[in-house]
């Protein structure tokens, strides 16, 4: 699913300046007040989309924390520095999930209509007693000193855990799939128990 977004004016309000930046004005440095309230990809002028260039993505964090930078706000009111300090909070919070594939998918999956982690917490099946089970041989190796199976555990966790990031990568593009977006939240729910059982290890 990917919905193309008009970020910003086509002039500044303020000085009228033909806009070339998505936050501010780069003539006069006024903030455009329609990023209030845009999410996460409308800051940086993407389509709702998971898949995406992060080269791109950087490029453009890249200027609009240039456009948006303190020091281009010396001379203005305490209003527009309030404003300007939130916008560079969200901006920095949107890159950093943005750049994350997982909390990418799990972002657009709430964006497109998906239930949360906090509000939907299945996972498939089977996995609540595979988990336990390896808790169990996690401790019984632990008390053992046996570093070797210790070892072991952690390469097929860690394998196990690379196939949910891949089945959240095929599930993620497909937002427009109610049954995928469903899956999409059980897989992002089933991670958090691999990184935890490795956070063990």
């Amino acid at each position: 699913m990917a919905t193309s977004l008009k970020t910003y004016p086509t002039r500044c309000s303020t000085c009228a300046t033909l806009a070339e930046a998505p936050l501010a004005c780069s003539d006069c440095r006024s903030l455009y007040e329609h990023v209030r309230g845009a999410d996460h990809f409308e800051l940086f002028g993407l389509d709702r989309r998971y898949e995406l260039d992060p080269a791109d993505l950087h490029a453009r964090y890249l200027s609009i924390a240039r456009n948006i930078h303190p020091d281009a706000f010396g001379n203005a009111d305490d209003v527009t520095r309030q404003l300007m300090l939130r916008i560079s909070a969200a901006v920095n919070n949107a890159y950093e999930t943005l750049r994350d594939p997982i909390l990418r998918a799990d972002y657009l999956l709430e964006l497109t209509g998906g239930r949360s982690a906090a509000d939907d917490k299945r996972v498939p099946p089977e996995l609540l007693a595979d988990v336990m089970m390896l808790r169990e041989e996690i401790d019984e190796a632990r008390s053992a000193g046996d570093v070797d199976r210790l070892a072991g555990h952690r390469r097929s966790i860690g394998d196990r855990r690379g196939e949910v990031i891949r089945r959240i990568e095929e599930l993620a593009i497909r937002m427009d799939d109610p049954a995928a977006r469903d899956e999409l939240r059980l897989q992002l729910n089933s991670l958090k128990y691999f990184d935890n059982l490795l956070a063990q290890l």
